[in-house]
């Protein structure tokens, strides 16, 4: 199969598109789940204050920071990407993902009150999504195997 070069082009704003969806799903997935979770605990605790909109915004943010130190091995080694034929099927799935991400915030603003859960669920959230979100894209690389495509395992970076 390759990797796609020989598609047709669709003219230049197709290649764009094509390019900007199959790279930014997982940041568009993201964007969703830190919203509607934002929303859920608004409607669970009510309208926060602006420590809580602090500790909302550093919970989100740390998940991706902790999962980037763990899996760079202190940001000492490249993060690779799959391409985007892998990438896209993987995160075509993506509703699953936010879903998974916003149940868990969810689950964590039913069992506490505490302002903490401020800080805990976007955080808890966001290391469900990328978790199912890796797992989808490892499903996209095992169909895309499946299909004949040789380069399905390698990665780029």
């Amino acid at each position: 199969m390759g990797d796609g070069s020989r598609a047709p082009s669709g003219g230049p704003v197709g290649r764009a598109l094509r390019s900007t969806v199959g790279r930014e799903s997982t940041t568009f997935g993201f964007s969703i789940l830190v919203t509607v979770t934002f929303g859920l605990l608004q409607a669970e605790e009510g309208s926060p204050d602006t420590i809580r909109i602090v500790l909302y915004a550093v919970g989100a943010s740390l998940s991706f920071t902790v999962l980037e130190a763990v899996l760079s091995r202190g940001f000492r080694t490249a993060m690779p990407q799959h391409r985007t034929r892998v990438l896209a099927l993987g995160t075509s799935m993506n509703v699953l993902s936010v879903l998974g991400g916003l149940g868990a915030a969810w689950l964590l603003a039913r069992a506490t009150s505490h302002v903490t859960v401020w800080l805990v669920a976007p955080f808890v959230a966001g290391i469900v999504y990328l978790v199912l979100e890796s797992l989808e894209t490892a499903w996209g690389e095992r169909v895309a195997r499946a299909r004949g495509d040789d380069d399905a395992t390698e990665v780029e970076g």
